[in-house]
């Protein structure tokens, strides 16, 4: 192969933090499709309506940062980036409210810490096409 035609080689933390989204996404769907399936508890109001609605969105999200980083594609990349650090603003929350999580927030910044190595980030550029560059 040529250097021009040189595949990019998906790194294998890449992997994992993909796969950890993906799982974890799906984690959180299950219980939120069931309840369409049950009847009493079918009716979300108030605060656990929004919560619903915002597990949704957030899953949906993961899953589309997912597909990003298995294609290798900057918005996957910065996608997670996002998601990560809402998710770590969350666990902070959680800990001024004296409920903390500290495995979920360990993992969020080994991810962010992992994903902002240069390394990594190369994976993730963008190849542009120069006109009449050497």
């Amino acid at each position: 192969m040529t250097g021009e035609r040189k595949a990019r080689k998906r790194p294998f933390g890449v992997n994992v933090i993909m796969v950890l989204q993906f799982v974890v996404a799906i984690l959180v769907l299950i219980p939120l499709i069931w309840a369409i399936y049950d009847p009493s508890l079918a009716e979300l109001q108030g605060d656990d309506f929004v919560r619903a609605s915002f597990d949704y969105v957030f899953s949906g999200a993961m899953i589309l940062a997912s597909w990003g980083l298995l294609r290798l594609k900057r918005w996957g990349w910065i996608l997670t980036m996002i998601l990560t650090g809402s998710s770590l603003a969350s666990n902070i929350w959680q800990y001024f409210q004296g409920i903390p999580d500290f495995f979920d927030m360990a993992i969020n910044v080994v991810i962010v810490f992992y994903l902002y190595q240069r390394d990594v980030q190369a994976s993730f550029t963008r190849k542009r096409l120069a006109k009449g560059a050497q």
